[in-house]
């Protein structure tokens, strides 16, 4: 008993912030249930499982929200948040582009040279100010396939622009944009929809005709682009390998 305290208070070491949209982003699952008529719900964003990939000196905040682009995350005071609570040492995930592309939108659309590349600068700067660690992630690819069987990439120039301002910011950038879209190529469109929140009419009370969301992530897509994730911190110079787990578990291998 008196082990297992001790065990269970290892001192944190660091906190690695979490900055995105829907696809990175908390969901309550009781929630969820409730909200669909059902149990095991299977939406996560990815950095729901990342802490899986962790060891127990690092924790995760995750402060993704559902829906949010750089833009509005900023002007709905997320990002103040985080900096509110971010410390020297800490480390910066930052991941948009999926709302940043909706052009029919205001509030959250943002040229891909232009706002959206200087927002992903700011949450750089603005977070090494304070003496973090930031690390930029391409927004990962939707299950979208043309007639030959091959996925397309969705995002356009927002990837681009991500690759172009962590460059220029000089911080480690984890192309989870491409890691998705081989991964999706090498499955194929039928297998490709276990990473997404595909769901059988029927099986949930409130989705009598079942669900088909080629954007948001399982279970196992969450746990999938987290292990990717982390394969590209270990070929990175990112301090966070650091606190990868020395045996880290098998996820989107499972799917191959």
């Amino acid at each position: 008993m008196v082990l297992f305290f001790l065990g269970s208070c290892v001192q944190k070491e660091v906190k690695v912030f979490c900055i995105g949209d829907s696809t990175m982003s908390e969901y309550n699952l009781e929630e969820m249930d409730e909200k669909y008529g059902g149990t095991d719900f299977p939406r996560r964003g990815w950095a729901m499982a990342l802490s899986a990939y962790l060891n127990d000196k690092a924790e995760v905040r995750n402060m993704a929200v559902s829906g949010r682009s750089s833009k509005n995350f900023i002007a709905q005071g997320h990002w103040d948040k985080v900096l509110n609570e971010i410390k020297e040492g800490d480390f910066l995930i930052i991941q948009f582009g999926h709302n940043d592309e909706k052009s029919d939108d205001p509030n959250r659309f943002t040229e891909p040279f232009g706002e959206y590349k200087e927002n992903l600068i700011r949450f750089v700067k603005e977070s090494e100010a304070l003496g973090a660690l930031p690390i930029m992630a391409t927004p990962i690819a939707r299950r979208s396939f043309n007639e030959e069987g091959l996925p397309i990439d969705t995002h356009g120039d927002y990837v681009t622009a991500t690759r172009e301002a962590a460059k220029e910011a000089g911080v480690p950038m984890i192309d989870l944009n491409k890691m998705t879209m081989d991964y999706l190529s090498e499955l194929g469109a039928e297998d490709a929809k276990k990473l997404f929140l595909h769901v059988k009419p029927g099986v949930f009370e409130n989705l009598p005709e079942g669900l088909e969301d080629d954007t948001h992530l399982s279970k196992q897509g969450a746990c999938a682009v987290s292990e990717m994730f982390i394969e590209g911190i270990e070929k990175s110079d990112s301090p966070l390998k650091k606190y990868q787990l020395a045996n880290k578990p098998e996820c989107y291998t499972i799917i191959k």
